[in-house]
Formats: structure tokens, C-alpha cells, sequence
């Protein structure tokens, strides 16, 4: 502190804290995707105006064998730039519990200059050499998806000759963010210390997605290819092409920031923080400061953990770590390797929480005093950190095909926590151990199972309950039941195999498809087509055991029996099963049913005692698993079905009481 008191700010207009961190961002000496874009920016944070003002160097290279004569781009945040735009009409101004009404709430873009510029330094061949081009004319607000003239969070910028295959076109942007009041995952709020809180996500002017013909549902033999750039819809996340991003963000003195990529470099005078992050072969760039943050480190084989805690939360530390290490251990053995060297966990406030973004994501869903049986923190951090591989680096489609992110994730999340904590996973009560996939499953069963397909446009539901629905809960339930059809070394190999060929590619759902038939050697449309294309809906029974004498000739002959079981699917899904039958003398017999015939009847010639219909739990779609039972003989047959009926019915409230957490 003396040394700095010292120092003359006639000579020295900055202190040189860190001139270069000097890590890696990525463990390969090769990139790992095709870079088709990378962004320069340098931004300063206006706390009292919560305004983030920069300039953005934005280079985007033509991938298709076309000439391309337009860009589009998205601006996020004019979906909270007034009542009226798509995201606003559809959510009323409510998401997820929270609120875009009251004061400060409004947030958007404004782009202040765009023109057409040479290279700079270090960049591809631009699409010119000629002097500058003022493009801000020529930005033209579009709404691709619903028409809405309101709707200002897609822009199209006509150029002056087409980019050529191959090539690569340079431009700047000045442009301002105006952050809302915290709501759907970006903004500011006032702290509990009374400090504002940041989250800086989809702030800047982000290119969308060019998809060249043969890429996901672009036909192979069109033309050329097409913009996929949707409007912000209230269910919709997000979609971009994979580059490189140096930000440069001024903030400050005493704001502590966490920002997506590797911290190269830091600056600091009396008034002002200045931070450069960089990032390799990741499609977004997000960034958080406040002056309450903790900040504590960890380490994961070739991964730095950073953790930026609320002070009233500094007790649960522990817990956030061993949640995160439990998932890139998992992901490591059974995805695939975690290529970045870093990850930042927040502790967020309020609606920030629970979100990702390229190697940093949100935690939180924690309270001052939460118990250790309650393992909300531990399932939002693990799946949160699944997002770095099906929203980070396999990139699909999320306007289009949300449950390639959010149900593989949602599955791998089931399964993680199910390993790591056991038994009780999600709330671990003596009277009450319910797991984490039981909560999906639970979440699927119980909310309208036959509405919504999972594969469905994000803002296509009829009823917007169903897009979580169908891209969380009833996904993660089909792949359980996929996992214990196949079995898990078959599932492993199609998780690996997925991960292997489509990381930092766009897949699409018949990709998946494809990648599963492969491996398992079979056709599985019969199963695709109904549970995620189709809205069936499985729930078989055993409607009953008949156990009939035949009576005997003569008394000397022996008593002889014709038994029955009968089956009843009594919906419109087909899924085959497994069915145990117990007899009277203890043997047993196991019979496989297609699933097909709406009745089904078996017959022996013994007297039953007991019918189990899948009784291995493979068939977790099945949305009735009591009525797979029956016994003849009382055997408390009924006290089991009154205490499943109660242990569903604490499952539902305790699902509900974690989602408001």
C-alpha cells in the first residue's frame, strides 16, 4: 500500500498487477474447432448507469461453397427493451419465478456503428482492403419466426458485395448494453450487503449461426446455404458458431470479475479494475462482477476451479467443489475429456442462477443454513457443469432442439448424482430417500405425459409448462429407459462415440439417432419415433391372475390347474416387457411380452401366486408402476401400494419445493 501511495500518476497512469497469466485455454496445441468467427472487444461496466459500453472487432469466414451477399446477428437483450417484443408477449414479463416488472427493468442493445473494415493484425484475409464502410444504414430488424414488428433481438446487415466462399469479412461495432433488472438470466440487483450484483450475459451483438447444405436439416443437394438466427423466445436458449473471443473489461476499483476463458492479463489504478480474458473454440462469452464475491480456488487434474461465493453462503464451499469434481470425473470416464484448464463457479443472485456459458457457469439454489440433505447446490452444480459438453462443445441446436442440451444433460445429472451421493441423492431423509432420477421421472409422470413432443420447436409448445417438461424431465426418462434396454456398457459406447464424432459440430437429433443404432447394432426407430418424435404414453398393467381348478375324473386322479395372467396396455405406448411369475410352490417363470396387443393373456398349468410386470425397473416410461403387480395370496400387497401412494405424493411435494429454491 506504501509502495502504490508512492507512486506519481504522472508517471505511471496504471500498475501492472499481472502482465501475462500465461495459460493455456485449451489443453490442445491444435484448434478443436473450425474458428469460424473470433471477437475483440473492449468494454467499460457503468455501475450506476448499469450500462456496459465497447467496441467489438468481429470477423465471420464464409464456410459455404456460395457466396453469402448478408449477416445476421442477434441482440439478446432487446428482448427486455420493452413489453412488446416476442420473449416479453410470450413470458407476460415472468420466468422462472421471477419478475420484469417494477422500476429499471428495461435493458437492450444499441448498436452505434457498424462498418466494414481491412484486417487487423492477426486476422484472416478480409472481404476488402478498400476504406472503411459504414454499414449502420443498412441494419434491418427481422423477425423470422413470428412476424412481430415489436420484436428488435434479430438484425440483417446487407453488404456491399457478397463474401465469397472461403473468405473472410472484418467489421466493428460500437455498441451499448443497457442491462435490465436481473430477470432470465442477465442484468444487475442490488446485493444483500447493498452492492449491485452483474451478470453480463448475451450482451453484445452475436452473429448467428450460417448453416452450409449438408449441416443438420439443410439438404445436402440445396444451392446454398441458410442464416439460422432465431428471435429470444421466452423457452428458447441459445445458438452460435465456435471461435475465439479477447474481451477486455474496465470495471471499478473492488469489483471482483469471473468471465468465460483464461485471464491474460490485469490492470489497476485508483479508480479502475481492467481485466483481458481469452477464449479458444467456445461459441459465447459471459462475465459476472460484484464487490461481495469470496473467492476461493481448487484444482482438477489440468483444470483450475475457481469459485466466486456470496459471503452469506461461504459455509457451503465445500460442497460446490465436491459437486463439480464429482462431474468432471464422470464426464472424463464417461463422455469424454473436459479440454478447457479453467471453470468459474458463481453463487449468483436470483434469476442469474443456474445457467451456463462457456467454462463459467451459475450455481446457487442455495440458502444460510441449508442442510446437507437437501443437495439442491450439488445437482444444479453438476448440471450446470453437463452443459460444457451438450451446450458447450457439442453445440446443438437449443431454439430447435432443446433436449439435445438440456435432456442429455438432465440424464447425465440422474446418473451422476445417483453415483456420487447414492441413495437419497437429491433429499436423503430416513422416511424419505428420493433420487434424482426418481425426481425427473416423478416431473415427467405427473405433468401431462402425453403432451408436447421432445422434439418440438422451443417456442412451439401449446402450453409452455411442457417445454420443460419435454426437454428436461421426460428426455432424461427415456434415456434411463434407453440405458437399461440397451444396457449401460451399450450406453457408455453411444455417449462416447456422440461425444467423439460431434463435439464442436452442431449435431442434430437424427445425428444422435444415428450414432445409437450404430453402436447398438439395432433399429431403434420403433422407439424414437413414439418417445421423441410422438407423445405416447406406456402404462402397462397386470389386470389379473385366474387360478382354476380343473376338477378331477375319479379321487385317485391328480387336481390339476389352468392359470391365467392377464396383461392390459392401457395406453397408445408400445415398449417390450419383462413379466415374472411366482407359483404356488415357490418356482418361478420369466416371459417376454412385445408390448403390442392390448390384452394379452398367459396361461400354465399351476397355480399362480404372483405377476410382475418389468420387474427389473427397465421400463421407467412406464407413467403407472403400481398397477404392475398383483399377488393372490395377502401379503400387504395393499399397505405397499398405500405407502408407494404416499412416497409419490412426498416425492411431487419435494419436487415442487426444490424447484422454488
Amino acid at each position: 500500500m506504501f509502495f502504490k501511495k508512492c507512486l506519481s500518476g504522472a508517471v505511471l497512469a496504471f500498475l501492472i498487477v499481472v502482465p501475462t497469466f500465461g495459460q493455456r485455454a485449451t489443453i490442445s496445441d491444435k484448434p478443436l474447432s473450425d474458428r469460424i468467427v473470433s471477437y475483440t472487444m473492449d468494454v467499460t461496466l457503468e455501475p450506476e448507469s448499469h450500462t456496459v459500453r465497447g467496441t467489438e472487432h468481429v470477423t465471420w469466414r464464409n464456410p459455404d461453397r456460395s457466396p453469402v451477399d448478408e449477416l445476421q446477428f442477434h441482440l439478446y437483450l432487446n428482448a427486455f427493451e420493452s413489453a412488446h417484443s416476442t420473449f416479453m408477449r410470450e413470458s407476460g414479463g415472468q420466468h422462472r419465478g421471477f419478475s420484469a416488472h417494477g422500476d429499471h427493468v428495461r435493458g437492450g442493445i444499441n448498436v452505434n456503428r457498424l462498418q466494414l473494415v481491412p484486417a487487423h493484425q492477426g486476422d484472416a484475409v478480409p472481404l476488402t482492403a478498400a476504406p472503411l464502410v459504414d454499414l449502420t444504414d443498412r441494419i434491418t430488424f427481422i423477425q423470422p419466426d413470428d412476424n412481430n414488428a415489436d420484436d428488435r433481438t434479430v438484425i440483417s446487415v446487407k453488404l456491399p458485395r457478397a463474401v465469397a466462399p472461403g473468405e473472410t469479412i472484418a467489421l466493428d461495432i460500437d455498441f451499448t448494453s443497457k442491462l435490465p433488472k436481473l430477470f432470465s438470466r442477465t442484468g444487475w440487483q442490488t446485493s444483500e450487503q447493498g452492492n449491485t450484483f452483474f451478470m453480463v450475459a448475451q450482451w453484445f451483438p452475436k452473429l448467428g449461426v450460417y448453416e452450409i447444405p449438408g449441416q443438420r436439416y439443410v439438404p445436402a443437394d440445396a444451392p446454398h446455404g441458410q442464416w439460422n438466427t432465431h428471435q429470444f423466445h421466452e423457452n428458447s436458449e441459445f445458438y452460435a458458431d465456435f471461435g475465439t473471443y479477447d474481451v477486455t473489461m474496465t470495471v471499478p476499483d473492488g469489483y471482483t470479475v469471473g468471465a468465460s476463458g483464461v485471464r491474460v492479463n490485469e490492470l489497476m489504478d485508483d479508480v479502475t479494475r481492467t481485466l483481458t480474458y481469452h477464449a479458444d473454440d467456445v461459441h459465447d462469452f459471459a462475465w459476472t462482477a460484484s464487490p461481495d464475491y469470496l473467492e476461493f480456488h481448487d484444482t482438477w487434474r489440468h483444470v483450475n476451479i475457481r469459485l466466486l461465493m456470496q459471503p452469506q453462503h461461504r459455509a457451503q464451499v465445500k460442497r460446490h467443489f465436491e459437486a463439480v469434481k464429482a462431474a468432471l470425473e464422470r464426464f472424463d470416464t464417461w463422455v469424454g475429456p473436459y479440454p478447457y484448464t479453467t471453470l468459474t463457479l458463481v453463487d449468483g443472485l436470483g434469476g442469474a442462477n443456474g445457467m451456463e456459458y462457456p467454462t463459467l457457469i451459475t450455481c446457487g439454489f442455495t440458502h444460510y443454513g441449508l442442510p446437507a440433505w437437501i443437495r439442491a447446490p450439488e445437482s444444479v452444480t453438476i448440471h450446470e457443469f453437463g452443459h460444457q459438453y451438450f451446450y458447450g462443445m457439442l453445440a446443438s441446436n437449443e431454439f430447435e432442439e432443446a433436449w439435445l442440451d438440456e435432456g442429455i444433460n438432465s440424464y447425465m445429472e440422474t446418473r451422476i448424482m445417483d453415483d456420487a451421493y447414492g441413495p437419497g441423492s437429491v433429499l436423503d431423509l430416513p422416511f424419505a430417500r428420493i433420487n434424482d432420477g426418481e425426481m425427473q421421472r416423478i416431473s415427467y409422470t405427473k405433468s401431462h405425459p402425453d403432451r408436447g413432443a421432445i422434439f418440438t420447436k422451443s417456442w412451439k409448445y401449446a402450453f409452455s409448462s411442457d417445454y420443460g417438461k419435454a426437454s428436461y424431465a421426460k428426455p432424461a426418462t427415456v434415456l434411463n429407459t434407453l440405458e437399461r434396454y440397451l444396457g449401460w456398457n451399450v450406453m457408455h459406447d453411444i455417449l462416447q462415440t456422440y461425444y467423439a464424432r460431434w463435439r464442436f459440430r452442431h449435431p442434430s437429433t437424427r445425428d444422435f439417432i444415428a450414432v445409437a443404432e450404430e453402436v447398438s447394432g439395432q433399429d431403434l426407430g420403433w422407439f424414437f419415433d413414439q418417445f421423441v418424435y410422438g407423445t405416447v404414453v406406456v402404462d402397462d398393467e397386470v389386470d389379473a391372475i385366474v387360478n382354476k381348478r380343473i376338477p378331477a375324473l375319479d379321487s385317485t386322479a391328480e387336481v390339476t390347474y389352468k392359470s391365467e395372467v392377464r396383461i392390459h396396455r392401457k395406453r397408445d405406448g408400445i415398449f417390450p416387457q419383462k413379466l415374472l411369475v411366482r407359483f404356488g410352490d415357490g418356482s418361478e417363470q420369466r416371459l417376454g411380452w412385445d408390448g403390442r396387443d392390448e390384452w394379452k393373456s398367459f396361461t400354465f398349468d399351476q397355480p399362480i401366486e404372483e405377476a410382475y410386470l418389468d420387474p427389473e425397473n427397465v421400463v421407467w416410461l412406464d407413467v403407472n408402476r403400481l398397477n404392475n403387480r398383483k399377488a393372490v395370496a395377502s401379503d400387504n400387497v395393499m399397505a405397499r401400494k398405500e405407502q408407494l401412494r404416499f412416497t409419490t405424493l412426498l416425492q411431487q411435494v419435494f419436487y415442487l419445493v426444490a424447484g422454488l429454491l
